[in-house]
C-alpha cells in the first residue's frame, strides 16, 4: 500500500517522466466514457435513477421535455408551472446540441448510445490536448473516477473542451482565438466566460495592450453572436433560460453551501449576492495574479482561471454533481501533490453516491438519516476544499512541458518559464 502512494505521489509530482503516452491517455479517456455509457445506461429503466445512483439529465431531460418531438428550442420557449418548454435551462448552444442529438432517437437507449457517439470526441480532444501539454499529468483528467461518473451525466463535456480548447490555443500563443473560445464556452455553460478577464489582463502583462483589449472584444462578440439570432427570433424565449435559473432556488437539489450551510437567505438575497462574490473573487484572484507577475514576469493566467472557477463552484446557487469535470483539467495542468485531486475524488463520490441514495430513502419512505449525514460531511468538506484550492491554486506552479507562447522576442522570467520543473504545492 505504501508503495503505491509513493508511486501515485511521484507520478503526480514528476510530470516529465514519461510515464504514458498520448496514445495511453486517449485510451484510458475512451474506456471511462464507454464506462460511463454503460453505467447511465443501467438508468433507462428511470425507477433505478436514485436507488442505484446512475441518474443521468440525459436521460431524463430527453423524457421530460420530450426533445425527440420538441420544436427548436428558445423559440417560442416558455415557463409553464416553473419549468421550462420549448426551451433548455442551459445557454443556447448546448439546448440545440441536445436537440439535434435527440432527432435520430427513438427512445432512451438509443438517445444515450447517440450522446455517447457525439460527446466522446471533446472528451477525447480534452485528453489529448492536455496529454500535449503537460504529459501524463492528463490521466488525473482521462482516468478520473469522475468521468465515469458524469461523462454521461450531462452535457458539460462540451464545455470542458471548449475551456480545455481556449487554454491549447493561449499555450500556442494565439490569444484571440483562445477568447473566441472561451466564448464558445459561455454559451454552453456560464463559466469559460469568467476566464476572458484573466486572459485580457495576461496579454496586458506581456506588454500586449491592443490585444487586452482584442481579447475582450472577441469574447464578447463571439457570445453576442450566438445568442443574436435566438434573441431576434424570440427574444422573450431566448430570455426564459434565465428567468428559470433566477427563479431556481438553493434547495435540497442544489447540493450547494447555501441549502445546507447557510440556508437563510432568499433566492431574491442570492441573486444579488451570489454575482458580487464572483465579482470580488474574479478580481481577488487577478490581483494576486499581477503580484506573482511583479515577482515572476509572467501573469499566471492557468492559477487564476482555476481559482475564479473554484470561487464560481463554491458560491454558486447550484452546485450540480457534474461540475467536478470542470475542475478536472486544472488538476492536471497545474502542480499539486496527489493528496489535493484524491481529497477531492473522495468528497465528489461522498456528495454523489448521499444526494441519489438520500432520494431514494425520502421517495421509498424509508429512514434517510445515514444519506443525508454523508451529504452534508460531503456538502461540508467540498466547500472546505474549494476555499483552499483557491489559495493553493493561486500559489500554484503550472505543470506545463513547454509554453510556445513565450517568443524570445517576450521578456520573462526564468522562473516562470522553467515552472514546470519547481515544487508542487
Amino acid at each position: 500500500m505504501g508503495d503505491g502512494i509513493g508511486l501515485a505521489c511521484a507520478f503526480v509530482t514528476v510530470p516529465r517522466a514519461p510515464l504514458v503516452g498520448t496514445a495511453g491517455v486517449l485510451a484510458a479517456c475512451a474506456a471511462l466514457v464507454a464506462a460511463s455509457t454503460a453505467w447511465k445506461g443501467v438508468c433507462v429503466d428511470a425507477s433505478r435513477n436514485y436507488p442505484v445512483t446512475c441518474y443521468s439529465d440525459v436521460l431524463e431531460l430527453f423524457t421530460s421535455r420530450d426533445l425527440a418531438r420538441a420544436s427548436f428550442p428558445y423559440v417560442g420557449g416558455r415557463l409553464e408551472g416553473g419549468a421550462p418548454v420549448d426551451t433548455f435551462e442551459y445557454p443556447v448552444l448546448t439546448g440545440v446540441f441536445a436537440w439535434l442529438t435527440a432527432q435520430p432517437a427513438g427512445g432512451r437507449t438509443s438517445y444515450l448510445l447517440l450522446s455517447a457517439l457525439a460527446l466522446a470526441p471533446f472528451a477525447l480532444l480534452v485528453a489529448w490536448q492536455l496529454s500535449r501539454m503537460v504529459g501524463a499529468r492528463a490521466l488525473l483528467f482521462a482516468a478520473a473516477p469522475a468521468m465515469v461518473l458524469y461523462a454521461l451525466h450531462n452535457w458539460d463535456l462540451l464545455a470542458v473542451a471548449a475551456t480545455s480548447s481556449a487554454l491549447w490555443a493561449w499555450w500556442r500563443g494565439r490569444s484571440g482565438w483562445a477568447a473566441v473560445l472561451l466564448g464558445v464556452g459561455a454559451c454552453l455553460k456560464a463559466y469559460p466566460g469568467l476566464f476572458l478577464l484573466p486572459l485580457a489582463v495576461e496579454r496586458w502583462v506581456r506588454g500586449d495592450r491592443r490585444g487586452a483589449g482584442e481579447v475582450l472584444l472577441l469574447g464578447g462578440a463571439t457570445v453576442l453572436a450566438v445568442n443574436l439570432p435566438f434573441v431576434l427570433l424570440d427574444r422573450d424565449g431566448w430570455w426564459t433560460t434565465y428567468a428559470f435559473q433566477s427563479a431556481r432556488a438553493a434547495d435540497s437539489s442544489s447540493n450547494s453551501l447555501w441549502f445546507w450551510v447557510w440556508p437563510h437567505l432568499s433566492t431574491e438575497q442570492l441573486n444579488r449576492l451570489v454575482p458580487v462574490l464572483v465579482l470580488l473573487a474574479l478580481f481577488a484572484a487577478c490581483g494576486y495574479g499581477l503580484l506573482r507577475a511583479r515577482r515572476e514576469g509572467a501573469f499566471p493566467l492557468l492559477q487564476v482561471c482555476a481559482a475564479v472557477l473554484v470561487a464560481f463552484l463554491l458560491v454558486n446557487k447550484v452546485s450540480s454533481p457534474q461540475y467536478t469535470l470542470w475542475v478536472l483539467p486544472f488538476f492536471a495542468l497545474l502542480r499539486l501533490r496527489w493528496g489535493w485531486w484524491a481529497a477531492y475524488a473522495v468528497t465528489d463520490l461522498l456528495v454523489y453516491v448521499g444526494v441519489f441514495r438520500w432520494f431514494a430513502a425520502l421517495v421509498a419512505g424509508t429512514e434517510p438519516q445515514l444519506w443525508e449525514r454523508m451529504l452534508v460531511v460531503g456538502v461540508w468538506t467540498k466547500c472546505a476544499l474549494l476555499a483552499l484550492l483557491f489559495v493553493v491554486f493561486l500559489r500554484a506552479r503550472d505543470a506545463l512541458l513547454d509554453q510556445p507562447t513565450q517568443r524570445p522576442e517576450v521578456k520573462v522570467s526564468t522562473s516562470s518559464a522553467m515552472s514546470g520543473a519547481d515544487s508542487a504545492t
